[in-house]
């Protein structure tokens, strides 16, 4: 037999899956395999810190406020999301209404209209996204107090 084979018992006996055959095997493997024998122990010894370890139970308050700040986040997000959304449908219209002549205006080319339409939207989804960053930054951004425009 392999030592794969005997590392592969390993972990079947230290779950406790192995048949009575396999563990007879594994046992008079480690007898003479230093190796196996080290790291039988220490599998043994991380089972039995494993299992004196309690894990703390949360109280419902607790539970209720993990909850509570997760639906808090997810609505704020969503909240960002439509807001961005708006911000950008708006000012892309105002944007349209301002260069409408421009559109509209049967000399102009295809490509140059729609350069212009895609330099607007890209320029109003920076804007959009920079003023909100913006606003997340500058309550935690130390330097935005000291500098004086």
């Amino acid at each position: 037999m392999t030592h794969e084979h005997f590392k592969h018992l390993l972990l079947r006996v230290v779950d406790g899956v192995a048949t009575e055959r396999e563990r007879e095997e594994f046992t008079n493997h480690i007898r003479s395999c230093e190796e196996c024998r080290r790291e039988y122990g220490e599998f043994k010894n991380l089972e039995e810190f494993m299992s004196a370890v309690k894990l703390k139970d949360l109280s419902e308050d607790a539970r209720s406020a993990y909850w509570r700040s997760l639906y808090n986040r997810l609505e704020r997000g969503i909240g960002w999301i439509l807001l961005s959304l708006g911000a950008i449908l708006l000012l892309g219209f105002g944007g349209f209404m301002l260069i409408r002549e421009f559109i509209t205006d049967s000399t102009v080319s295809v490509v140059l209209k729609i350069g212009v339409c895609v330099l607007l939207a890209g320029f109003i989804v920076l804007l959009v996204s920079v003023l909100k960053e913006r606003l997340f930054v500058r309550k935690y951004d130390k330097y935005s107090k000291e500098v004086k425009l």
